[in-house]
């Protein structure tokens, strides 16, 4: 009978020991969900809370991508002579680092090679290979601010969030390039601080300040203290009267465990000088637009995730003060955990304020204008995710995008434009 007992007392002991055992097993080992799991947990170098350094991990980015541009030749327009329809090339190739401490602050770069030597681009009358360059594409610090939960303060090199493509990372776009009504203003990282308050976890709200430096969409080869001489650091900083400044909040509303509806807004002024004539507008570095205003909408509801962005922009630096509007639309539908459906409309008219050449290959390919008074475009793609739990981590996309121009009341581009890349975020 004693025996009896001390068998059920043991039997009964058993549930509580295993799920202690259990617990501690899983918090000592997490188990990986797959193979992204175990990349990203090899990435961290160091991790002890106890520390003032409490955390170091490493990340890269990489993307590689194809294209074909096939123009349909209405009002003479081909491809440029000696011009390939073929563009390849590692559309980004970099290597990052975080670095996280007790006091709340964060150490963040991105070291980036560019241009790798594999592309093949159309530039003074005959089709080349591209220059390659290695700079920081940002690096900032970022400071949680004591006693104000949700507030933080960020200082360096890093990117705008006007437009609603624009507040997604690059790595996690749906498209496989970013639509023409955010490629009308300058696209890469600019120094700058930034003030950001997140008061709950369905509202925010931000101030950024950028110097018009020459880290904008306007690099190129040419500019020596960019890519050669500075690579990336040096730049004009311009502070008086020459910055921009961006205002911008989101409200989520409705939500439920089917999904959620948003409503984002931006405001965007530039202080150059360039304005009103007092100076010509052939070096512009900032965005572009002296004003412009950003209405962004974003429904998801389980599979489909709908956003719309209505953008406005006012007095074109470059094109005689004129004023541009765009409209973008774009549903996504989950097909399955790893299969998204992809497509999105744009449209844009403005007297000659219309930027072709925000697309990153019909004009360097194409006889096409650079800015044309309105535009229309659809894509079509499909995404392919190698897992459904870090959807972003590792995936193929293939887009078919239509674009056409209209300059002076004529057509004056009509065309396909076919692309492949592969994503890779850790």
């Amino acid at each position: 009978m004693k025996t009896l007992t001390i068998t059920m007392a043991a039997l009964a002991a058993m549930p509580a020991f295993a799920g202690t055992t259990a617990a501690t097993a899983v918090q000592a080992a997490p188990v990986d969900r797959d193979w992204t799991d175990a990349v990203r947990r090899a990435l961290v170098v160091y991790d002890n809370p106890d520390t003032f350094v409490q955390k170091v991990s490493f990340a890269f980015r990489q993307q590689w991508q194809m294209a074909v541009v096939q123009p349909n030749g209405s009002n003479g327009l081909h491809l440029r002579d000696a011009a390939s329809p073929y563009n390849c090339e590692f559309r980004r190739n970099w290597l990052g680092v975080n670095v996280d401490t007790r006091t709340g602050t964060r150490f963040h770069a991105y070291a980036r090679i560019g241009g790798l030597p594999i592309r093949e681009t159309y530039a003074g009358g005959r089709t080349r290979r591209n220059f390659s360059y290695t700079d920081l594409y940002d690096i900032y610090i970022r400071q949680e601010i004591p006693g104000v939960d949700g507030l933080t303060l960020r200082a360096g090199k890093f990117a705008h969030k006007f437009t609603l493509d624009l507040r997604e990372s690059n790595a996690e776009i749906e498209a496989i390039e970013r639509s023409l009504i955010c490629n009308q203003f300058g696209l890469d990282t600019n120094w700058g601080i930034e003030l950001e308050y997140k008061p709950t976890r369905n509202d925010v709200v931000f101030v950024q300040l950028f110097a018009n430096d020459r880290a904008s969409a306007s690099k190129s080869n040419s500019h020596r203290d960019c890519y050669r001489d500075g690579r990336g650091l040096k730049g004009e900083f311009g502070w008086e009267d020459e910055c921009f400044l961006i205002l911008g909040g989101t409200h989520k509303f409705n939500v439920t465990e089917h999904g959620y509806h948003a409503l984002s807004l931006e405001y965007m002024h530039d202080f150059n000088d360039a304005y009103h004539g007092k100076r010509p507008g052939a070096n512009n570095y900032g965005p572009g637009f002296m004003d412009a205003v950003s209405l962004g909408y974003e429904y998801k509801f389980d599979r489909l995730t709908f956003t719309a962005n209505l953008v406005a922009a006012f007095e074109q630096q470059n094109g005689n003060g004129t004023n541009n509007v765009g409209l973008q639309l774009q549903p996504v539908y989950a097909l399955t955990p790893q299969v998204d459906l992809v497509f999105r409309y744009v449209g844009m008219t403005g007297d000659g304020a219309c930027k072709l050449g925000g697309d990153r290959y019909i004009c360097t390919q194409t006889t096409a204008a650079s800015w044309v008074d309105s535009i229309h475009t659809f894509y079509m793609g499909v995404d392919l995710y190698a897992s459904p739990y870090n959807r972003h981590a590792a995936k193929l996309m293939f887009g078919a995008e239509y674009t056409t121009a209209r300059k002076d009341g004529a057509d004056c581009y009509n065309g396909w434009e076919f692309s492949t890349a592969v994503r890779v975020n850790f």
